[in-house]
């Protein structure tokens, strides 16, 4: 029985989900890189692998990449993933851990519902390539002598201003003695000069100046309006019975599928994107037959070695 795994762990790599018919799909979602305070390590981006049992339906990816590395026409590699998912079914059902090399592993609970585990081995996400694991150092806390504010007591309060008092009282006593030991005669001419230099003086007329405050009116606050710019809207190409669609990639994101789609129309190909259950697909191009399909399939991989697609039919 050959090793389906491998394809599938292979197809992670480009491709955001992989179907394997029958079965489910393997879901790749983006993960940005995370801290993990416990172990003091922080993990580059990644995509995060997850499982469907909803996406069960046949879109052609796996049996055809199975096909094209194993010489095998389309059928016998469609058998060959039947009898694949057929075993790790059985052998769950005993009770077993399914392991997939590098992809997860499939096991069922107490209540006989099947789970999926991701595995850690490998980071599925090319942009990270390189990028490894970082362990943070330790830090250690300092410790610095707390500064305690002084605290002065009621007490010594209170006997510092009965200090300050007593000798205010000191240095008043000759000014008072003094004052008290002059005449009546210079005090009454005092008054009188006094009341002389204010006849001669006139009488001042003093004015108030009445200061009027004016409100002061501020310039209104400018308001700035930000208008929501208007984003284009992706056309998704309608579903036809009975057509074959040439799939270059699939993927659970629009912004994804529409990236590959730009770069198709700008090598002179017809791409459109189809709705294919949860999946965005991106077609290099339509045909009425299968021939056809298989025929412009090898056109494109004549012009580029390296060039992978396969043909849906729906």
């Amino acid at each position: 029985m050959l090793e389906v795994s491998k394809y599938i762990k292979d197809l992670l790599f480009i491709h955001d989900c992989v179907i394997l018919p029958g079965f489910g799909g393997f879901v790749a979602n983006y993960k940005p890189a995370n801290i993990d305070d416990n172990l003091n390590i922080v993990f580059p981006p990644s995509k995060a692998i997850g499982f469907n049992r909803n996406l069960s339906k046949n879109d052609g990816l796996l049996i055809n990449r199975l096909a094209e590395s194993e010489n095998l026409s389309y059928s016998e590699a469609e058998k060959s993933v039947q009898f694949f998912t057929e075993d790790i079914r059985v052998r769950i059902q005993r009770g077993e851990r399914v392991v997939l090399d590098q992809v997860g592993c499939f096991y069922n609970d107490r209540r006989h519902n099947m789970l999926f585990e991701p595995s850690k081995e490998i980071n599925y996400l090319v942009d990270a390539f390189g990028l490894e694991q970082i362990d943070l150092p330790k830090l250690s806390l300092s410790t610095e002598e707390k500064i305690h504010p002084a605290i002065i007591s009621q007490a010594k309060v209170r006997t510092l201003f009965t200090t300050k008092r007593l000798w205010y009282a000191a240095a008043a006593i000759p000014f008072v003695l003094t004052i008290a030991l002059l005449p009546m005669n210079s005090e009454r001419s005092f008054f009188g000069n006094e009341a002389s230099m204010g006849m001669m003086e006139g009488k001042k007329e003093i004015t108030e100046k009445i200061v009027q405050l004016k409100p002061v009116i501020s310039p209104p606050e400018e308001m700035v309006i930000f208008e929501p710019k208007l984003t284009k809207e992706v056309k998704l190409d309608e579903l036809r019975e009975g057509r074959f669609y040439l799939i270059s990639g699939s993927f659970t994101s629009m912004k994804n599928a529409e990236i590959l789609k730009q770069e198709l129309i700008s090598k002179s190909y017809p791409a459109v994107i189809i709705k294919n259950k949860n999946l965005y697909s991106v077609a290099i191009n339509q045909f009425d037959k299968r021939a056809d399909a298989d025929q412009f399939k090898k056109k494109v991989i004549a012009k580029n070695s390296k060039a992978y697609c396969w043909v849906l039919k729906k």
